[in-house]
C-alpha cells in the first residue's frame, strides 16, 4: 500500500494520517513514491507556487495562508534537481497549466474561474526542515517525494503540529511564509498584463520575465 494512502472516513486529516506513519521522519530519507528519482535530499531547491485567491489575497500583501496547506491536505512543491534557472520554464509551465485546469474545472473538481497563477517561490529542502518554533527540539516539516507518472519530481511538505496550539501553528506558518519570500517572488511569464498589480500587491521582492519588465517600466514612465 502507498505511504500516501489516508483513510478518508477517519476524523484525522491527511497530514495527521501521514505523520503516524512516520512518527520521527525517518521515511523521508526512503524512496516513497515508485515514480520519484528517490528521496528529497537536503541541497535540493523546492518551488512552490503562488494563487490567486486561495493562497493570496489583494488585501494586505502575502499571508500566511501560503502554506495552511501543509497541516492539512499537504502542500505541493516541484523539485528542481537543476536549480532555479534550469527548470523555471518548466515550473511556470506546470503551474499555469495547473491554475487553467483549476479555472475549467477539468482537475476532479469545480471550475474556480478566479483561479490565478500569479508566481512562484523557490527555497531549499534543508530550509524548510531547519524552520520550527523556538520551543522546538526538532524539525517539524517533513519534505516527501511524491512523484507521479506525469510528473516525477513533484514532493510533498508536511507539517507535524502534534501539540501545537491555534497560536503556535499561526507563527510556524507565518515563518513559513517568510522563508518562502526570502528570495523574492518570481512573477510568471503567462500572467496577463491586466492582472500584473496582482503580483505587486503581495508586496514580495520582484524578480519579473522579459514581458513583465516592459509592463512596469511603462508604468513607470507614465507616472512620471
Amino acid at each position: 500500500m502507498s505511504f500516501f494512502y489516508y483513510d478518508t472516513q477517519s476524523k484525522l486529516q491527511r497530514v495527521e494520517q501521514l505523520v503516524a506513519k512516520d512518527k520521527d521522519g525517518t521515511k523521508q530519507t526512503e524512496k516513497v513514491s515508485e515514480c520519484s528519482p528517490g528521496p528529497v535530499a537536503d541541497e535540493e531547491i523546492l518551488a512552490r507556487s503562488l494563487e490567486y485567491p486561495n493562497k493570496f489575497t489583494d488585501e494586505g500583501g502575502l499571508s500566511d495562508i501560503l502554506f495552511q496547506d501543509a497541516f492539512t491536505h499537504g502542500a505541493s512543491a516541484q523539485r528542481l534537481p537543476g536549480g532555479w534557472d534550469i527548470h523555471s520554464s518548466d515550473v511556470h509551465s506546470r503551474f499555469e497549466f495547473r491554475a487553467k485546469s483549476r479555472r475549467e474545472g477539468t482537475d476532479g473538481r469545480a471550475p474556480d474561474p478566479e483561479n490565478l497563477y500569479i508566481g512562484a517561490f523557490h527555497m531549499s529542502a534543508a530550509e524548510l526542515r531547519a524552520c520550527k518554533l523556538d520551543s522546538d527540539k526538532a524539525s517539524r516539516v517533513r519534505i516527501y517525494d511524491a512523484g507521479e507518472a506525469a510528473d516525477q519530481l513533484h514532493a510533498e511538505i508536511v507539517v507535524d503540529a502534534t501539540g501545537l496550539s491555534r497560536p503556535q501553528r499561526k507563527e510556524m506558518r507565518v515563518r513559513l511564509m517568510v522563508l518562502a519570500q526570502r528570495r523574492g517572488l518570481f512573477v510568471s511569464p503567462h500572467l496577463p498584463a491586466e492582472d500584473f498589480g496582482r503580483a505587486e500587491r503581495s508586496q514580495c521582492e520582484m524578480h519579473l520575465p522579459p514581458v513583465h519588465e516592459s509592463i512596469r517600466y511603462s508604468g513607470q514612465s507614465s507616472a512620471t
